[in-house]
């Protein structure tokens, strides 16, 4: 297994880098044994992206870990407030905005992280906002982190935002 330390990481990728998921993750993913991300979207089209370069983690027998963004209207805090659970609220929330494919190619993409959850190589977090009290509020902000860290079979790891 390549290991981290054996590839010269850029401290910065830009779109004139070229495509960012063969530059950086694919390369990435082939040497960890764990990936954190965070990020703000719950598409498909999100977890599609995150989805692409993982044969390499799954390969190594690696485990991804996803903290998604979530918001919730003021009918479902409401539900919450008289009893509801949170988790509920969340599920029915997510629910209503099912994943499909967007476009030719994500369909595997999907099925591969249906997979991975499946088998135990993903777990997913859902982020909501919540007010100074640490209840849930209504409304349009969201868990907007894009960051993740990679670790590699030796304990190295790799921390990135973007």
């Amino acid at each position: 297994m390549s290991l981290l330390p054996d590839r010269d990481w850029q401290a910065k990728y830009t779109p004139e880098d070229g495509d960012l998921v063969r530059g950086f993750y694919v390369p990435l993913l082939e040497r960890a044994v764990r990936y954190d991300r965070t990020t703000g979207y719950f598409t498909a089209s999100a977890l599609a992206a995150a989805a692409r370069g993982v044969a390499g983690l799954v390969k190594n027998g690696g485990r991804m870990r996803l903290v998604v963004g979530c918001t919730l209207d003021a009918a479902e805090v409401a539900a919450i407030e008289r009893g509801l659970s949170l988790r509920d609220a969340v599920a029915g929330r997510l629910t209503r905005s099912p994943l499909e494919a967007e476009a030719a190619g994500m369909d595997a993409a999907l099925e591969l992280l249906a997979w991975m959850v499946a088998d135990g190589h993903l777990d997913v977090k859902v982020a909501i906002p919540c007010g100074e009290d640490r209840r849930p509020v209504a409304g349009t902000a969201i868990f907007h982190e894009k960051s993740g860290i990679v670790e590699d079979g030796k304990g190295n790891r790799l921390a990135f935002s973007g």
